[in-house]
């Protein structure tokens, strides 16, 4: 026969491993991931992350609320480790901050921001005062051609001396020329890629 003192006892030992086990699980890693910018291009982010669930098999991405921050993704996970890999190309969005979402198919997820920013310009003259060459970074690394025009006055580059060319998957535009008959004072250079993604800078013309 077990005594009063015996039950009490052994139940008081079943709650001591319950709650164990409990606070076992409890203590297991949330969802996390990492992101890194392509040294070609910091449009093309590569992304890891570590502690979904051994269950996974498939993940995806996502950008709540954005609908268009990916040109292009892709997420793959190893059944058993809990570690998705991944990346993505950033689409032809406006500069700031994106929330990147990696879920599991079992609902599990995990989030990081990304800063998006605008693509740079820089444009230098040369010796001769009237060739000007221009550099564009950070276009979508889709773009195949480019042009360089002035929204600001048509006329600030001679006619059929603007030249630009752009290396697929590299984002960076390089070209250049001969600025036209205009007053002296300042004017918008541009340079539009392919996919209606652009770079701006001022020209200042003596």
């Amino acid at each position: 026969m077990i005594s009063v003192g015996r039950i009490t006892g052994l139940l008081i030992c079943i709650l001591a491993v319950f709650a164990v086990s409990v606070a076992l699980v409890g203590a297991s890693a949330a969802p996390v991931i990492s992101l890194a910018s392509s040294t070609s291009s910091a449009r093309l982010v590569s992304f890891t992350g570590s502690g979904f669930l051994p269950t996974d098999t498939t993940c995806s991405l996502s950008s709540p609320p954005s609908s268009s921050l990916f040109l292009s993704s892709a997420c793959v996970i190893q059944v058993g480790t809990g570690i998705p890999n991944g990346g993505f190309s950033v689409g032809n969005g406006l500069p700031g901050n994106y929330v990147v979402q990696v879920t599991g198919n079992d609902g599990d997820f995990a989030q990081a921001i990304l800063a998006v920013g605008a693509p740079t310009f820089s444009n230098g003259q040369s010796s001769s005062g009237r060739w000007i060459s221009v550099q564009a970074t950070g276009l979508l690394p889709t773009d195949t051609t480019c042009s360089i025009t002035s929204p600001s006055s048509p006329n600030v580059i001679l006619p059929g001396s603007a030249a630009c060319v752009i290396q697929v998957g590299t984002g960076d535009a390089y070209g250049g020329f001969i600025v036209g008959n205009v007053l002296p004072g300042s004017y918008v250079i541009q340079v539009t890629g392919n996919q209606g993604d652009f770079a701006q800078t001022i020209l200042d013309v003596n």
